[in-house]
């Protein structure tokens, strides 16, 4: 099977707008909860010390990741036996549904131990739902990208996850602003969560109007999809090779370049340094906002020079960085320069989009198109588990038992090491090898469907 993708640029830009609006909006959904960590601590999580309270919210964060593999193993062969549009509407309708509900949950007060309960279960569910999204929506705009420009298209879709915490972040921000503190409260913690509900049922609409993918259709008309694309993913020492590649390389750089720089500083500003809410999502916000752009220029540059050159740079640039930024940023805070930590900030999430823009396109590289939703799928959602989901609670613990608020990022950078040394020693001669074969294009060679179905 030849690679068919002929989609002009405006018909990229639709099928990337449209995956990206759907995407943003389940980052958003799990995100909430991320935003108002500190005022579900309180409704959801009481405790006479507020270090345990915190500790238990971020259990609860890293909990939800335990789900994610759960919805890769439901939603991601179903992306590969009955298509990848069908797929993502499916998981945008489950996350939606948690999200609400979690809106209009009792808190601890009134239904005592049942709603930490509740909530913990509808955080799961958010796993769920999230676990066979991710995947569906960059396989989707992969299969129609062009092969030499799929690092740039499918790039925008990692900046999504940033921009999901970023309209949390915003929305939360201005009900605490035109919210007194008992009403926000009462019902104002609630609405971000409600929200969701119309939004998504935009969404939804606007995926069932999307077409399938060429790729998908080709194999299905063809009668070449797989019978078990589950199988056919945990059975070969070739696949688990790719797996092994993208989860301790590609996706464990993300989850702990992403969960450092934007969910952990959350907690580190509000916890470690007891800075209110409101200012911590301004600074947030406004670094993650001007991030945002880098995401498809690193995406454009892994087209030209390789994913896992890109890719490399921005984990040994981060590294070098965030010690004596979360350094610089406590010595702001106490300065009250928060222009300084804003700008601080800033650099992590720009490194941390060196990162994470190539992933993508990289993953789905490594897999045949009758299994490459559930190889993305595995290979995301173990490097989220492994190095990603329980980093927040790690850290926290680190900086409570050794009594110093820098311990956290240490624990970051030393967890780096596996993917440092994976990416440049697995990534980039894997990737050289591909490219220097005969009659092989930089990069884009490794993304050409061939007549047997399979990437070479």
């Amino acid at each position: 099977m030849k690679n068919r993708t002929t989609t002009s640029p405006s018909g990229m830009t639709r099928i990337v707008g449209a995956s990206s609006i759907g995407t943003m909006l389940e980052y958003y959904d799990f995100f909430v909860y991320v935003a108002l960590t500190g005022t579900l601590t309180k409704l959801f999580l009481p405790a006479s010390d507020p270090v345990v309270a915190t500790l238990l919210a971020s259990a609860t964060f890293g909990v939800s990741y335990l789900a994610r593999p759960l919805g890769t193993v439901i939603f991601s062969p179903m992306a590969d036996r009955i298509g990848r549009k069908k797929t993502f509407v499916v998981t945008l309708g489950v996350m939606g549904v948690a999200t609400v509900a979690i809106g209009c949950l009792p808190t601890y007060a009134a239904a005592g131990i049942f709603a930490p309960a509740a909530l913990l279960f509808l955080r799961v569910v958010q796993g769920v739902g999230l676990g066979g999204e991710y995947g569906s929506a960059v396989v989707y705009v992969t299969e129609h990208a062009p092969a030499g420009r799929r690092g740039r298209y499918t790039s925008v879709l990692q900046s999504t996850a940033t921009v999901g915490l970023l309209v949390a972040l915003v929305l939360v921000s201005l009900l605490k602003v035109t919210l007194d503190a008992e009403t926000f409260l009462g019902w104002g913690w609630r609405v971000p969560f409600l929200l969701s509900a119309p939004i998504v049922l935009v969404a939804t609409l606007v995926r069932l109007r999307m077409s399938e993918t060429p790729v998908f259709t080709e194999l299905r008309n063809s009668g070449q999809l797989a019978k078990s694309p589950l199988l056919d993913t945990v059975r070969t020492w070739k696949s688990w090779k790719a797996i092994l590649l993208a989860t301790f390389g590609a996706q464990g750089g993300t989850s702990v370049t992403l969960y450092t720089s934007v969910i952990y500083m959350l907690y580190f500003l509000q916890t470690v340094l007891k800075v209110d809410e409101t200012r911590t999502n301004v600074c947030l916000a406004i670094a993650i906002l001007i991030a945002a752009p880098c995401y498809p220029l690193f995406g454009a540059m892994s087209d030209r020079v390789g994913r896992s050159r890109v890719m490399l740079l921005g984990i040994v640039l981060w590294m070098v960085a965030a010690y004596p930024a979360f350094a610089g940023i406590r010595a702001a805070v106490h300065g009250s320069s928060w222009t300084a930590v804003t700008a601080i900030i800033t650099v992590l999430a720009i490194l941390t989009a060196m990162v994470m823009a190539p992933l993508p396109a990289f993953i789905t590289e490594q897999f045949p198109p009758q299994s490459r939703t559930t190889g993305f799928g595995f290979a995301q959602q173990l490097g989220n588990i492994l190095f990603g989901g329980f980093l927040p609670l790690i850290s926290l613990s680190l900086v409570s038992w050794t009594g110093n608020q820098l311990a956290g990022v240490g624990y970051s950078i030393v967890s780096l090491l596996p993917c440092l040394a994976v990416t440049l020693f697995w990534g980039v001669r894997s990737e050289r090898a591909r490219t220097t074969r005969p009659g092989a294009s930089p990069v884009t060679s490794a993304s050409t469907e061939t007549s047997g179905g399979v990437l070479r």
